[in-house]
């Protein structure tokens, strides 16, 4: 991998023309926040003071209103400008240093059909977006990572008996969906094991209820891995097979990295994981100067956490062939 100070120089006369841009938004920032927040401090307080708080209050909310959209279109779109300027000109450059067989689209991402197949989440997204696609092949293993935020719609009746229409988030981080290079024939599936760790061992009750279609619960001989995963698959030759003593031991160290609540599946040939992410991901912060070389560190940093599943999880190397 190249040398950070050589990726900044690369791209050294487009970090300076962003940081212009960006000390322009900040500047816009503070102005119009200043616009919005002071006469709208003056009305509340005043109307307190002076006893007359349900007149003022109604005019505060409608400068509420009128100058977050002030703000928006006067400072916000710039601010929006600087990141996808930010991103279309600092990103691809420090990927492809990180492997030159990657690629990156700030606009791209995973489809939601793509999502859905993973079968990571038993619920189909009624407002999906997705983001940041890096993909291509890492080492030996192509793979496609991308920021996902999914969500399901749903009603209720509020206090006077209206419906009101709300969402719940089904999976807000990042997917990974990684070559395996070996043709599965079942579906194999880990997810937290909640269940168990609720319930204790009654908890294996609700464990058989949480499985995919044609899916049967397995019992593994880590005790580790069994207490941190419930573990479906349609294949219990094959799902042992992929899921070596090494691989159970490499799924438990990723986990103790990104968390309790990762999941993954083996199925079209794929891995495929989802690792809740909710920080910012591969976005520039607009109070860090564009030249700061720190921060392109941090965004590599963050990059190879997890492009480093491929080698943690050993894919690139072939112990397997497709037939």
């Amino acid at each position: 991998m190249r040398n950070i100070s050589h990726i900044v120089n690369d791209v050294l006369p487009e970090l300076q023309q962003l940081e212009q841009d960006r000390l322009i938004y900040r500047a816009r920032h503070r102005t119009y926040l200043m616009i919005g927040i002071i006469p709208l401090a003056v009305l509340l307080v005043g109307g307190l003071l002076s006893g007359l708080i349900f007149v003022t209050f109604p005019i505060a909310i409608v400068w509420f209103i009128i100058s977050g959209i002030l703000y928006y279109f006067k400072a916000g779109k710039l601010g929006n400008a600087y990141r996808d300027s930010y991103k279309a000109s600092v990103l691809p450059p420090l990927i492809q240093a990180v492997d030159p067989n990657l690629k990156y689209d700030a606009k791209l991402g995973i489809s939601s059909s793509s999502f859905v197949n993973t079968e990571l989440f038993t619920t189909r997204p009624d407002r999906y977006h997705t983001e940041d696609l890096v993909h291509g092949t890492y080492g030996k293993t192509y793979l496609q990572l991308a920021e996902i935020d999914a969500e399901e719609k749903r009603t209720r009746r509020d206090s006077n008996g209206d419906r009101e229409t709300y969402y719940v988030t089904i999976f807000d981080g990042i997917l990974l969906i990684a070559d395996f290079h070996k043709h599965f024939q079942g579906r194999t599936f880990i997810f937290p094991d909640k269940a168990e760790k609720t319930f204790g061992n009654f908890g294996r009750f609700f464990q058989k209820m949480g499985g995919r279609s044609e899916t049967g619960l397995l019992r593994m001989e880590d005790p580790e891995f069994e207490k941190a995963f419930a573990v479906y698959s349609t294949d219990e030759v094959e799902a042992r097979y992929i899921l070596s003593t090494a691989m159970m031991r490499r799924i438990l160290d990723m986990r103790s990295r990104f968390g309790k609540d990762v999941r993954v599946s083996f199925k079209d040939s794929c891995l495929m994981l989802a690792v809740p992410h909710h920080k910012p991901f591969l976005e520039p912060n607009r109070k860090v100067p564009a030249t700061d070389t720190s921060q392109i560190q941090d965004l590599l940093f963050h990059l190879r956490y997890f492009l480093d599943t491929i080698e943690e999880l050993d894919l690139n190397t072939r112990i397997w062939t497709k037939q």
